[in-house]
């Protein structure tokens, strides 16, 4: 199962002016698989889709594929407000070479669950042999679709997996336990990706795998080799990372712990914070601490 693992959502990557950085985000999918994860996960909410131009996010994955260089799994998030550009995106992210789209449901007006499942199997229809992988975020998107909705797309051949982020497993669990072979499903919830691959997930796909990669790559390995209590420490080291993360923008935190590791990514589109010097410093007292005890473990 290739798409399975543990794979990093990107940030974006942003020049001194505001500006799209491919160069600054081709160091940052360096460092990111330097730190042993498997692959990468573009375009969605940790690089901020919603506040780029279509074009942004065509260029994005584009570059993406492209700096890759098939040392891992790419996978595109191609989902937007409506289908046609989701279309639109989906169509470039195969021909860009991904490995994988996925796409979160559209969020802002209200649909019926018959409406979300056409516009996934438009979406689909436009993958072709690329697999598509359903993006559930209901925290952010405001729907909460049952099992039995990702279950009848997959049985139906819709889609070949689902990104699940939320921390209550259990929709995950039924989903795992009901799916069709080879249907790979992704923990999506950094502070409980020890729930998730204890219950079978095939991977996780997390905002902060960008900082502390290596502390999941050495949770992930754990599991598989059947050590639960190191494995339990490092989800421990993991979960204060993000509750100390919870003090401030969750992006704004991640752009200064990759700041002090060397990997400038620029500041958030607007209306995002911009980090103050106070902040800074305050990150950086949190951040010596944090790292100290990853490396320690």
């Amino acid at each position: 199962m290739r798409l399975a693992g543990i794979h990093a959502a990107l940030l974006a990557a942003y020049d001194d002016h505001g500006e799209l950085s491919l160069e600054r985000q081709a160091r940052l999918i360096d460092h990111v698989l330097g730190q042993g994860v498997d692959g990468v996960f573009v375009s969605g909410s940790t690089v901020e889709a919603y506040l780029q131009s279509t074009d942004e996010r065509r260029a994005t994955i584009t570059a993406a594929v492209e700096q890759v260089a098939g040392r891992g799994p790419v996978i595109a998030h191609t989902g937007c407000l409506d289908t046609r550009t989701s279309l639109a995106l989906t169509e470039h992210a195969v021909q860009a070479g991904a490995d994988a789209v996925s796409a979160v449901t559209p969020v802002y007006y209200s649909y019926d669950e018959a409406q979300f499942a056409a516009y996934f199997r438009e979406l689909s229809a436009a993958a072709g042999p690329t697999p598509l992988i359903a993006y559930h975020i209901p925290g952010r998107s405001h729907v909460d679709l049952s099992p039995d909705f990702f279950l009848e797309l997959a049985h139906d051949g819709v889609l070949q997996g689902l990104k699940y982020t939320a921390t209550d497993i259990l929709p995950l669990a039924e989903v795992i336990r009901q799916a069709p072979p080879g249907f790979v499903v992704f923990n999506g919830s950094d502070e409980v990706l020890l729930g998730g691959l204890a219950l079978g997930a095939h991977g996780g796909i997390g905002s902060t795998y960008n900082a502390i990669g290596g502390a999941y790559r050495q949770l992930a390995n754990h599991v598989k080799n059947g050590d639960l209590d190191a494995a339990r420490r490092m989800q421990g080291i993991a979960n204060e990372f993000i509750s100390q993360m919870g003090r401030y923008d969750f992006l704004l935190f991640l752009r200064q712990a990759l700041r002090r590791a060397g990997i400038e990514t620029g500041h958030g589109r607007a209306p995002l914070p911009t980090i103050t010097d106070d902040q800074q410093h305050e990150i950086d007292d949190v951040l010596s601490t944090l790292l100290t005890q990853e490396q320690c473990s």
